[in-house]
């Protein structure tokens, strides 16, 4: 990681540069379409660039599964060499684009990833960008990610990440430009901050984008509670602050906070907002003339700016990173891993024994519009794949008697082929291979889903209504059904799809998520045994959508694992292997605050494993969690293979938040537990607390 002194040194690079410029100059540079300033050796910029899960809407690239895919492998080393190689690519064709004379939008260096905000309800349209509903999760894969994209270079970063939305953003997306997230600090503390706490102070962020939406009466890119109090002040950012697109008009025009178009761009700068996707800050020299900002506040955000350029080595023609070449671009080895994290990724929600599937010894029919629909192997924000391997590739490759028929339309019966021929090839086959779900055109970032804000059924600009799977669908499933045979679902979705009655019905059922352009290889891998399926569900698989407060109330209460109460078809953590795991052995040493347990892979597959450590707090008068994850370990084992693993705690994971925002160790028994998500289930130990109950650090805001 870059060091302090060389960070002291790009900071001076930006204050000594911001100062020689007047304000039309320095205004020039607080747009993301940045002006080139040739005196000054700055060269035109546009800031916007996306690596959600690879180098997005720039050609080819290496395009690997969907945030909430790579999340369900719970690991924080697999997050960070995705990014790693992410980083890569990015500095390959901002190196090539550079060459070109191309400075156009997604050919820079300021990755805005990762969506590090809480997948708090199951129906948002945007949940498959995050790492999931839980805040410790969410930190631990955030901060990796943030790490991996910036590299360890001790004078240079390699990319710039940004962290979002700040603060408090999840839906619904109709209404992002004009709502009102009202959260308590308890919620603010424990759930929607706590990883852009840690992206602050643990990965030293070099951005975060400010969320559409207002927190507690406060538009996110104009708040002096999250901006200057919190994010500056108490975290020590010292990156830049940019808008999310659009966010500065909507402080305007949507949100009403400021009517006048000067005061509005000015507010936001004021408030520390150094960057605007949009418009409005072409005002800022207006504003500036009329009094409502002044040329030291428009200097300080430029310093800034130009802070993150310098770290980028875009003022040194030797900068390290110069030198990384296209032929790095979609590479084999970064290919290869993409597949690799897809099959750690997908998760085994049901199996009565019928996986895994023996090579060609069998007729599999394959159906379903999933099966060969791109946009549900690439989800959003995503490169353009050097090439795709689909359900029906992958799957002649395992079994050559195999048909395909796609059925029907992902999602409307009047546009679907032919379901009934499809059922009639299905009569004469051993096993159906049923490819259902949704893709990113239906479930996704506001109004640009297929059905553009008329979803029926199914959602209203890119969230849902429902959590059952598309009407067209379950018609062909109930068809194929009474044929009596053998039926596997590889379910397409970035969140919960609840299969209500068909959950008893089939015989197997994987939650493929969006796995990426060759994610077609890893699902077929895990059909045919060449490896053991090990994902963990980052969400909870809710049973009823009834049982789920209203998606526009935003208290925590009854919602996620950590809270609801409700009956869910799978929890959080849930996924099952192709063998079984026992604890044999577990010593947990208060004092250290160690736990060492021993875990044997009794079965006859080779397997990753996933533990899970959670916390339940002692009683006390304000509300707690039931759980709490505190620790996660994934490793792998063979087959009769025992390992031993230890988890080592700090005191701080025992904390709570009260409901005054406080931090708070509480007086009493805590109780550990594990869960692998099948078969382990188990009391890990009671670290007790002796002293009485304090505040350990008082809410900052």
């Amino acid at each position: 990681m870059i060091t302090e002194e060389n960070r002291r040194l790009h900071r001076e690079k930006g204050e000594q540069t911001a100062k020689k410029l007047n304000v039309l100059q320095a205004s020039s540079q607080l747009l993301y379409t940045s002006r080139a300033l040739p005196k000054y050796g700055i060269k035109k910029y546009n800031w916007w660039n996306e690596s959600l899960h690879g180098v997005a809407r720039a050609g080819i690239a290496t395009v690997f599964p969907q945030a909430i895919a790579m999340a369900a492998t719970f690991s924080d080393d697999i997050l960070f060499r995705v990014a790693q190689m992410i980083s890569t690519e990015a500095r390959a064709k901002f190196n090539y684009s550079q060459s070109q004379g191309d400075f156009g939008i997604y050919k820079g260096l300021t990755m805005w990833s990762p969506n590090i905000n809480i997948y708090r309800d199951p129906r948002w349209g945007r949940g498959h960008e995050t790492y999931g509903e839980d805040p410790y999760l969410t930190s631990i894969l955030g901060v990796a990610f943030i790490k991996g994209l910036q590299g360890d270079d001790e004078k240079y970063i390699k990319t710039s990440a940004c962290a979002k939305h700040f603060a408090v953003h999840s839906g619904p997306e109709p209404e992002r430009h004009t709502f009102n997230a009202k959260a308590t600090k308890k919620d603010m503390f424990e759930t929607y901050l706590p990883a852009f706490e840690k992206a602050v102070k643990e990965a030293k962020v070099s951005g975060v984008m400010g969320a559409y939406n207002r927190t507690n009466g406060e538009p996110c890119c104009a708040s002096p509670t999250l901006m200057e109090k919190l994010l500056r002040k108490e975290w020590g950012f010292d990156g830049y602050y940019v808008s999310d697109c659009g966010a500065i008009l909507d402080i305007v025009f949507r949100h009403k906070y400021e009517k006048n178009p000067l005061k509005g761009a000015a507010l936001a700068l004021n408030k520390g907002c150094d960057l605007e996707c949009g418009a409005l800050y072409r005002l800022i020299p207006l504003s500036c003339a009329f009094g409502y900002t002044n040329k030291e506040t428009i200097r300080k955000s430029v310093a800034r700016l130009i802070y993150i350029r310098s770290l980028l080595g875009m003022f040194d023609p030797e900068c390290p990173f110069n030198k990384i070449g296209t032929e790095e671009i979609a590479s084999s080895e970064h290919e290869n891993f993409a597949v690799e994290v897809a099959e750690k990724g997908i998760v085994m929600l049901k199996n009565n024994g019928i996986l895994p599937l023996k090579e060609n010894a069998q007729k599999i029919f394959l159906t379903g519009y999933n099966s060969e629909n791109e946009l549900a192997y690439l989800g959003n924000y995503a490169g353009s794949p050097s090439s795709y391997i689909k359900m029906h590739e992958a799957i002649l490759s395992c079994n050559k008697d195999t048909v395909y028929d796609q059925g029907i339309h992902l999602y409307n019966e009047k546009e679907s082929p032919d379901p009934d021929a499809a059922v009639k090839k299905a009569e004469n086959c051993d096993v159906i291979i049923f490819c259902t779900g949704l893709d990113s055109s239906i479930e996704g970032e506001e109004a640009g889903g297929a059905l553009n804000g008329g979803g029926g059924n199914i959602g209203k600009q890119g969230d849902r209504i429902t959590l059952e799977l598309p009407e067209v669908q379950q018609q062909l499933l109930d068809k194929l059904l009474k044929l009596g045979k053998k039926i596997i679902l590889l379910n397409f979705s970035g969140g919960c799809i609840s299969f209500g009655k068909y959950a008893d019905k089939v015989d197997a059922i994987l939650q493929c998520w969006y796995p990426g352009a060759k994610g077609g290889k890893a699902i077929a891998n895990i059909l045919f045994g060449k490896v053991s399926p090990s994902g963990k569900l980052p969400v909870t698989f809710y049973h009823d959508i009834k049982d789920v407060p209203d998606f526009r109330d935003y208290s925590m209460e009854n919602r996620t694992y950590k809270y609801f109460r409700g009956k869910v078809d799978y929890p959080f953590g849930y996924g099952l292997t192709y063998t079984d795991f026992e604890l044999t052995d577990k010593n947990f040493d208060g004092e250290k605050l160690t736990l060492s347990v021993k875990v044997k892979n009794t079965g006859n597959m080779d397997s990753d494993e996933v533990l899970q450590l959670y916390v339940s707090y002692p009683e006390t008068d304000y509300r707690n969690p039931i759980k709490s994850l505190i620790a996660v370990k994934r490793f792998g084992t063979k087959a009769g293979e025992e390992k031993e693993i230890e988890f080592s705690l700090k005191e701080s994971d025992f904390y709570s938040i009260d409901d005054h925002g406080n931090k708070v160790f509480l007086k009493g028994d805590f109780t550990l537990s594990l869960f692998d998500g099948q078969s382990i289930s188990e009391n890990a130990g009671v670290f007790t607390n002796t002293k009485e109950t304090a505040i350990i650090e008082k809410c900052p805001i």
